[in-house]
């Protein structure tokens, strides 16, 4: 076995982890949330809010850090493939750090503040945001299986309507109503 395939186990295995565990995470607050379930909701956003810079932050930056090493170690920085992945995982970092991150800092304000009925409202929207986190998560994995090239326009294309559509069913609905002010 070679430093290379080391890395690459590494990064996926990470990679397991962090997506593994955050799709968990959403699916068990969609499913309170599809019951109507608004404090099971919140006590999964806690749980989350919880695991955020314990699980899923470091998860995040390891799989970075081995993707990286193993792109490097393979000479693949050359490939779109890789740089479509980066840009995709940046977005994906982004999102937890500057979206989901901070919303369930205010959720667990307002519930520590007393007003859980004003997080719930914000923990429906967070929900909503991590679903198309998942999206964009689902395509990164895509195309690092596929790995297409500037001339896979077909696969370029898919990949970006599931983007779109992604954002257009979960964004949309996300934000049509105000969120509780802290």
């Amino acid at each position: 076995m070679d430093l290379y395939l080391v890395f690459k186990f590494l990064h996926v295995f990470a990679a397991v982890c962090w997506v593994g565990g955050g799709l968990c995470m959403t699916v068990l607050g969609a499913l309170a949330a599809s019951r109507q379930d608004d404090a099971e909701m919140l006590r999964v956003v806690q749980s989350v809010a919880y695991m955020a810079n314990r699980w899923f932050m470091p998860a995040s930056l390891l799989t970075l850090a081995f993707g990286v090493a193993a792109a490097i170690v393979g000479g693949l920085f050359t490939q779109f493939w890789v740089i479509l992945g980066l840009v995709g995982a940046a977005a994906a970092f982004a999102t937890g750090a500057l979206v989901l991150g901070p919303t369930a800092e205010k959720i667990h304000q307002l519930e520590a503040a007393g007003r859980p009925s004003d997080a719930y409202p914000l923990g429906r929207r967070l929900l909503e945001a991590a679903k198309f986190d998942y999206v964009v998560m689902f395509v990164v994995i895509a195309d690092m299986v596929i790995k297409p090239t500037l001339a896979d326009v077909a696969t370029l294309a898919v990949l970006a309507a599931v983007v779109v559509a992604g954002a257009l069913l979960f964004l949309l609905g996300a934000f049509r109503q105000a969120p509780a002010r802290v």
